[in-house]
């Protein structure tokens, strides 16, 4: 029988052959055509894994079991379940399989009711979640976990649109874990039992907490574990209709204390505040907790998202940081905003756009000043009215005379809330003004 002519090719061609081929049912049908094609194709096949439907997840189960031991799960390094909205059966068959993997470096796991909270087609994914639930909470948090890096969850529960953490606590200190997201989550304070003793010794980078209900204690515990954190999200509860049960929600004014453990590692900070969110200007001053964000040494890129009466204080004050570089501030506004002068010389409350003498006095190292209007009205013109214009091109001369540069951007979110699931489109943010070349965009006029 006469030998494939692929056998004739040399290896480093065929692999480089194999990783150029961007189509799962072209790889799929090379890695058919002989043995030595399966050898190069499958390392590239299972690498990444997105699985949508519960037919999907009983074919990658079935491929993974076919051989013994699964060498093919060792191949599995981002898992990617985004179960679409449906009552597909077998979701859950992938479960027993994550222990296998043992090179897996990423996984996001999305519920279809992480958002929608309904009863109906909820059994397949309870089972999966309860399958989940064992895996994290095995003393060894699953052998195929030792080596994760990053992990996403976007979830809920039969009972309820929130889950407990604390019944997933494992993955608050998996031994490789970076970059950690997590969305509905209930972080109470039956959360902190044991974490003490994990204080400064995980690698965890990066942390986003996307509409969750977060206690005091649970934030200091968990802001407590990482060596160094790089980048910290605080999304707690933006968008949620209900609260989750009856527990004690952090202040502001906590969540920058239990910040103030990763003072000398903070790079970047987005800010979410729930009661200002809407409003256009803030007038009331809050007391800034010790010695606010000025021993945040490294922090060089600040997002509020809402009117922060605590942050804009502690920013336009002796408590500001010292090496900012970047403020980006989201308004959820028409943009209206931008017909209130904020460009006086008397600073007399704090207002929604933070005039340009206060930003240079309390931030010197500031160059950089993005605003976001996110609107959830479609086609928002903002330079329809000339006397605005005329008043954002005062205000970014007057910013730039700081060395100070202002961008605007406008986006639109329609009825998208965070989390975003799986095919949802997040808003996306377009430049519509320059300071520096006094530029408007002709879309917003």
């Amino acid at each position: 029988m006469a030998s494939s002519p692929l056998l004739s090719v040399p290896t480093e061609l065929l692999l480089a052959v194999v990783e150029a081929i961007d189509d799962v049912a072209s790889l799929r049908g090379f890695a058919l055509t002989c043995k030595l094609a399966c050898v190069l194709a499958e390392p590239v096949l299972y690498r990444a894994v997105l699985v949508t439907t519960g037919s999907q997840a009983s074919r990658l189960a079935k491929a993974l079991q076919q051989q013994q031991p699964s060498t093919r799960a060792d191949l599995v390094q981002a898992l990617d379940l985004r179960l679409a909205y449906s009552r597909d059966a077998n979701v859950e068959v992938l479960t027993p399989l994550l222990g296998t993997m043992t090179q897996l470096r990423a996984l996001s796991i999305e519920s279809p009711f992480a958002i929608w909270h309904s009863g109906a087609g909820r059994a397949p994914w309870e089972a999966l979640t309860q399958g989940f639930r064992t895996l994290f909470l095995d003393a060894q948090c699953g052998a195929g976990l030792q080596k994760l890096e990053s992990l996403t969850i976007h979830w809920s529960t039969e009972a309820s649109s929130f889950w407990l953490l604390r019944e997933f606590k494992p993955i608050l200190t998996l031994p490789a874990l970076q970059s950690l997201t997590v969305s509905r989550a209930v972080l109470d304070d039956d959360l902190i039992d044991g974490l003490d003793a994990f204080a400064g010794t995980t690698p965890l980078t990066y942390l986003e907490l996307i509409e969750c209900f977060v206690s005091p204690k649970a934030l200091t515990a968990v802001l407590a574990l990482p060596r160094a954190l790089r980048s910290c999200h605080l999304g707690f509860m933006r968008h949620s209709p209900s609260d989750p049960g009856n527990y004690h929600s952090a202040s502001p004014e906590q969540h920058l204390e239990a910040l103030h453990q990763q003072r000398f590692s903070l790079q970047q900070l987005i800010w979410f505040d729930r009661d200002f969110a809407y409003d256009t200007d803030v007038c009331r001053v809050s007391t800034i907790p010790g010695s606010g964000l000025y021993d945040f040494t490294e922090l060089h890129t600040l997002t509020l998202d809402g009117a922060s009466a605590l942050l804009l204080s502690t920013l336009l004050s002796e408590c500001a940081p010292r090496h900012l570089d970047r403020l980006r501030l989201i308004r959820h506004d028409t943009g209206t905003l931008l017909d209130h002068p904020a460009d006086s010389v008397i600073f007399t409350r704090i207002p929604g756009i933070p005039p340009p003498f206060a930003l240079h006095q309390h931030l010197p190292t500031l160059h950089y000043l993005d605003i976001v209007f996110l609107s959830r009205t479609y086609n928002t013109k903002l330079w329809t009215k000339p006397d605005r214009c005329d008043h954002v091109k005062r205000l970014g001369e007057d910013y730039h005379a700081r060395g100070i540069c202002l961008t605007i951007f406008a986006a639109n979110r329609g009825g998208v809330v965070p989390p975003y699931l799986f095919g949802e489109e997040p808003p996306r943010e377009k430049p519509v003004y320059h300071a520096e070349n006094a530029w408007f965009s002709p879309e917003m006029t």
